[in-house]
């Protein structure tokens, strides 16, 4: 049974999913995406714990449209994309046919019943999803992605940074005047994010820090100038300290080429 939290969750997410962006700035969003430091630190993860991607079973739980699954499918990986909303789905459908990729769309919920994916994928991911729940689904949101894996498998989680400065900042600003749209979003701590990865049964963990600069240009100057400057590659010394994004990467057995 869903809870009225739960429902009005979904509404805040069916409301972001009704305007679909064009081709040309869906493209270059995900070109961009493709220049960040997290994607840098995903493909290396990969890269060094499977050898390459082509060929590797991958499944985006709570998708959207799909950012990783798509940039992960066009260097050859086999993805399936799992979200419960139809829109986002639907999207993530136009965006691949768009883009010639194939994936597999599944309806299902983060929290539900998995059953049908468990075992199934080398690689379980998700960007900017958990963060989203509170108290014991936090835990059982991770526990969904350690489900899915086979052995040696590998889970990437992406969520915001608690230490994140000027994240932390930017979203307070944006409460206090009544603009947030992302509903519940609590911010995670390495220490926290590291903790639940083990109480799931991931076998090793490793965290990455990034984005403080994409964060000041994406948000601060976006807001004070009206304009945000590209700095998405940018890294910063403090990044490892306040870096508004935080990358788990975690192994469901040992490290190391298969």
């Amino acid at each position: 049974m869903m809870t009225s939290a739960t429902v009005s969750g979904v509404q805040v997410w069916e409301s972001l999913w009704r305007g679909a962006p064009d081709s040309t700035g869906d493209l270059a969003r995900i070109r961009r995406e493709e220049r960040s430091q997290r994607w840098a630190y995903v493909l290396r993860t990969l890269i060094s714990t499977f050898g390459g991607i082509e060929g590797l079973r991958v499944v985006e739980l709570g998708s959207g449209r799909g950012d990783l699954s798509a940039l992960l499918a066009m260097r050859g990986a086999r993805v399936t994309l799992v979200d419960y909303s139809d829109s986002a789905l639907w999207q993530a459908r136009q965006r691949f046919d768009a883009l010639k990729l194939d994936a597999e769309f599944v309806r299902g919920d983060l929290l539900g019943d998995l059953g049908a994916l468990a075992g199934r994928f080398d690689v379980s991911c998700s960007l900017g999803v958990i963060e989203h729940f509170r108290g014991r689904r936090r835990r059982q949101t991770l526990a969904a992605h350690h489900r899915v894996l086979g052995p040696r498998g590998v889970a990437i989680v992406s969520v915001p940074h608690a230490w994140g400065l000027s994240y932390r900042l930017w979203k307070l600003y944006l409460e206090l005047r009544g603009w947030w749209p992302y509903g519940l979003e609590i911010p995670y701590s390495k220490g926290e994010l590291r903790l639940l990865a083990g109480m799931v049964g991931f076998a090793e963990t490793e965290l990455h820090c990034a984005g403080l600069w994409q964060s000041i240009g994406d948000h601060w100057c976006r807001t004070a100038l009206g304009t945000a400057p590209d700095w998405v590659e940018r890294s910063s010394r403090l990044d490892s300290a306040i870096g508004a994004t935080l990358t788990l990467a975690a192994w469901n057995g040992r490290r190391g080429p298969r």
